[in-house]
């Protein structure tokens, strides 16, 4: 039951408790004043079990900000998918929606905060905002300025996983795809994809004996943007394509982008029908949309519910055509100057016009589990996304490090289902990073082979090939553990990916160093990608003893452990006692049981429809007692022989 307070009812002790609150006028600075004082501003402040509810408000303010005190010591993670730095001490986090993944900059950004003080604090509202957590010109405060009148906070309490779990019940669980999204994906370079390139994938596959479960059709397949119809030119039986692909096992996605491009039907059509996005003085805004130089484009108004359902209708049809999914592009570049339909001026809604989007786009699914994949988001949508537009290479800022901090913070703000472009997007990518890149994919939920130039491993050099079909074969193998963890993520517990603090909160990370650069898959794995030049990787384990996979031992942990990993092989370690369920024959729902442990003598488990056909037992030594092909496989991935103690049928 929540319970009106005075503003001073805190705890004089608790770190939570905010010391400041401030706003400013348009075009004037800022008037602070002492949290219990206010001055002029109008303070709410309810306690709401384990949270506190705060709402601060000013006729005249352009803006609005409350500030807390902070020690010296301490950690800070959230604020959404964040590709520099997992720990958010010293940094000015913005809540704002960019079509920049470098340093601040987010296409996946939340109002979301938690610290390893015992409190995490969310904005509920869609304005832009920016959280100092630290930041050099303030260092002993966290100073949260919000771009509107009106500061709506929520404040909880607990340890990390309490605050994730929190987070959760406020934005709502991720949502859980289907079985195919864990699949293998393939998109082709947009410049140069056609009905040969598809073909060339489809006998790319066929030539590692892969099963391809999605294939991404990527722009321009469209006669063009928003035609809704294939391009007869470049794929000239392409329905027939799409149902020929069906019929094998492979999804068809299409890409989508929200605007419609100057000179064309579809242009003329959405302006004449008032879809577009349009200035205060109903003037048509149109710019240069992404990266593209050579098209001029105007924005679709999805806040208008006329232009929603258009779109939802046209992409209705394709789903009926066969299309089984869209991936969503883009969503960052609303600008400033619009007023949309809805009222809101684009700086208002700039942080909301991606969710119009998805939201129109989700619609056309009726119900039924979204098939969608997005670059940009809201934290109210709970769609898969993928990180976008890395660099091929090694770059600490841009290249693969960065790919693996998105995938643990884009989890960690609430998107358990998330992925990269395998290889990097921008450049091409060198065997080296080719290999780790895609060891790095295959634990991650979406592995997705897109970016310019050339992606397929079958064109690639012998390492290339031998990496990738390795560790596809895995990926395919872990299905019952994506499965098992992304069920609980979408029913409200813990993501799929979980960064080491979340994890082992008893550990100071701060201590360590690149702990960004390893992480947990579920309860049992802990996954270190090599993300650098050289092969020599430290990892550091936390308490406990665990499988080694490179060195096929046990070993304790609170130490490090440091090896120089091959080109193909990469650190894995499982923790001792883990039962990791392996699919054998997704389609039948036939899979094996590897136990990490000195013996299997308790029963095999089953899990979500599987029956477990053989139980291996990992115990660090040579013993072999192989009975089927796939043994050797397993043993492969694990580092070690396996005693097998029923036989595969």
């Amino acid at each position: 039951m929540s319970e009106p307070l005075d503003r001073a009812a805190f705890p004089v002790d608790a770190a939570y408790r905010p010391v400041g609150l401030g706003w400013r006028a348009a075009g004037g600075s800022w008037t602070n004043a002492a949290f219990e004082q206010g001055g002029e501003v109008s303070v709410s402040t309810t306690r709401r079990g384990d949270s506190w509810h705060i709402v601060a408000t000013h006729p005249r303010a352009e803006a609005m900000e409350i500030v807390f005190a902070l020690p010296k010591a301490f950690q800070a993670f959230g604020g959404g998918e964040r590709f520099e730095t997992l720990d958010l001490r010293g940094q000015s986090v913005r809540y704002y929606l960019e079509n920049f993944g470098l340093g601040n900059g987010t296409y996946l950004p939340s109002p979301w905060i938690a610290t390893s003080l015992g409190y995490a604090v969310y904005l509920p509202g869609e304005a832009a905002a920016v959280f100092h957590v630290a930041a050099p010109f303030d260092p002993n405060v966290l100073r949260i300025q919000v771009e509107a009148s009106r500061l709506e906070l929520e404040i909880d309490l607990g340890t990390l996983d309490q605050l994730y779990l929190a987070l959760i019940e406020r934005i709502d669980p991720p949502t859980m795809p289907e079985d195919s999204f864990f699949g293998l994906w393939k998109a082709g370079d947009w410049r140069i994809e056609n009905a040969k390139t598809v073909e060339a994938d489809i006998t790319g596959y066929r030539s590692l004996s892969l099963p391809m479960a999605v294939k991404l059709i990527d722009a321009y397949w469209a006669s063009e943007v928003h035609s809704f119809e294939f391009d007869t030119k470049k794929y000239p039986d392409a329905w027939d394509m799409v149902a020929r692909m069906a019929a094998d096992g492979t999804d068809i996605y299409l890409w989508l982008c929200p605007w419609v491009v100057v000179g064309t039907k579809s242009f003329d059509y959405a302006s004449a029908k008032g879809y577009t996005i349009r200035d205060a003085e109903g003037t048509a805004i149109t710019r240069r949309p992404g990266a593209n130089p050579n098209i001029v484009a105007a924005l679709i108004d999805f806040s208008n519910p006329e232009a929603s359902d258009w779109w939802a209708e046209n992409l209705r049809k394709l789903l009926k055509r066969g299309i089984k999914g869209f991936k969503a592009d883009f969503g960052e570049q609303l600008p400033e100057h619009a007023l949309l339909h809805s009222g809101e001026t684009g700086g208002q809604a700039h942080n909301a016009f991606v969710r119009y989007y998805l939201e129109a786009t989700i619609a056309a699914f009726d119900g039924a589990t979204p098939a969608i994949i997005s670059r940009s988001g809201s934290p109210r949508i709970r769609a898969p996304i993928w990180s976008g537009d890395q660099t091929s290479d090694f770059c600490p800022k841009t290249g693969l490090s960065s790919a693996v901090r998105a995938a643990q913070s884009a989890a960690f703000a609430g998107w358990s289902f998330v992925g990269s472009d395998l290889g990097g997007y921008f450049g091409t990518p060198t065997p080296q990073v080719f290999a780790r890149w895609t060891q790095f994919s295959c634990f991650t939920p979406l592995m997705m082979l897109h970016g310019l130039g050339c992606r397929e491993p079958w064109d690639m050099n012998a390492t290339s090939v031998a990496v990738y079909e390795d560790y596809a074969r895995l990926h395919l193998a872990l299905l019952p553990v994506f499965q098992r963890y992304g069920h609980k993520a979408a029913s409200g517990g813990l993501p799929l990916l979980r960064m080491m603090p979340l994890s082992f909160p008893e550990v100071d990370w701060s201590a360590i160093n690149d702990w960004d650069q390893q992480y947990m898959l579920g309860d049992d794995i802990l996954v270190a990608p090599v993300a650098f030049y050289g092969n020599t990787r430290a990892v550091y384990l936390p308490e406990g003893e665990w499988f080694d996979v490179l060195s096929g031992s046990y070993v304790g942990g609170s130490a490090w452990r440091i090896h120089d990993v091959p080109l193909d092989r990469m650190p894995i370690f499982i923790r001792k006692g883990a039962r990791l369920l392996l699919a054998l024959d997704a389609q039948a729902r036939h899979a094996v049981e590897i136990v990490f442990a000195e013996d299997a003598s308790n029963a095999p488990q089953g899990q979500d429809g599987w029956s477990v056909k053989a139980v291996g037992v990992v115990k660090g030594t040579d013993k072999r007692t192989a009975s089927a092909p796939q043994q050797a496989a397993f043993s492969k991935w694990f580092g070690a022989e396996i005693e097998w103690t029923s036989v595969m049928t």
